[in-house]
């Protein structure tokens, strides 16, 4: 069962086979065209990433690496509920119907928010950098765990390509791709707050072009205010979008402020 599919590789439901346990779901990343070189490597950067990051609750688990009698895969912990993404289309879908739905469900994404920044105060600590948070990439597990994922088939394909997730990057990024921090994952963050008041909708739309978008970013534009977001909230985000990222606050502070007082 085909899971998820990029430009590079694709993802796919599996079971792994344990000798002395029971079976367990899991999801199998592979590429495309094992001949691409380019790819290739991405992959196993990728693999080292998360074996350099080890486990976490909030970021996805790698299970095993096959390199044996074929290509390389990466298998990796099953996230059966998909994307956060994913998630915040369907309950956009169902308010149309229901108002009443997004009261109903709001801790749950609340809760989801504290979850996403334990994983970067992980990746942070490890002296990790994403560089792709987005709601596409936070994958919903078990009971509702958010987890961080996608280490990158796209991190290290994106130098000369379309691909770019600039709506998501600082502007340090959109200069210099040497210059991310964890900070610009900060960055990233504030904008995935963004996207989940939003319900998923795409930041900055009409506006194309990193140039462009630094332009606008260094002349302090910044998305708006969403209209189902506190002041409070949105507060926030402009704190994330600090365009020097040393005046942003690190995953730790966002996580006490999201814990202290679920309304900013």
């Amino acid at each position: 069962q085909l899971l998820g599919e990029g430009a590079f590789g694709h993802v796919v439901k599996a079971t792994l086979a344990h000798p002395d346990r029971d079976n367990e779901v899991v999801a199998v990343k592979k590429l495309k065209d094992n001949d691409d070189i380019s790819a290739r490597k991405a992959l196993l950067r990728e693999t080292y990433t998360m074996l350099l990051c080890g486990h976490h609750d909030n970021v996805i688990g790698l299970k095993g690496i096959c390199f044996r009698d074929g290509p390389l895969e990466l298998v990796l912990e099953y996230a059966e509920h998909g994307s956060l993404l994913h998630l915040l289309w369907t309950l956009r879908a169902e308010s149309k119907l229901n108002r009443t739905v997004l009261v109903n469900k709001r801790h749950i994404f609340e809760n989801m928010m504290v979850e996403v920044c334990c994983g970067l105060e992980h990746l942070a600590s490890r002296r990790l950098v994403h560089r792709d948070i987005a709601a596409r990439n936070i994958l919903i597990c078990g009971k509702g765990t958010a987890k961080i994922a996608d280490f990158g088939l796209a991190r290290d394909m994106y130098a000369n390509s379309e691909l770019l997730p600039l709506k998501w990057m600082a502007p340090e990024g959109l200069k210099n791709e040497a210059l991310f921090t964890d900070k610009s994952d900060i960055w990233s963050f504030g904008v995935l707050l963004w996207e989940v008041a939003q319900l998923g909708r795409t930041p900055y739309p009409g506006m194309e072009g990193a140039d462009r978008l630094f332009d606008a970013l260094q002349n302090h534009f910044r998305l708006p205010r969403p209209q189902l977001c506190t002041e409070d909230r949105y507060q926030l985000m402009l704190q994330c979008w600090k365009f020097n990222e040393k005046n942003r606050p690190d995953a730790t502070t966002i996580r006490e402020r999201l814990e202290a007082d679920p309304n900013v």
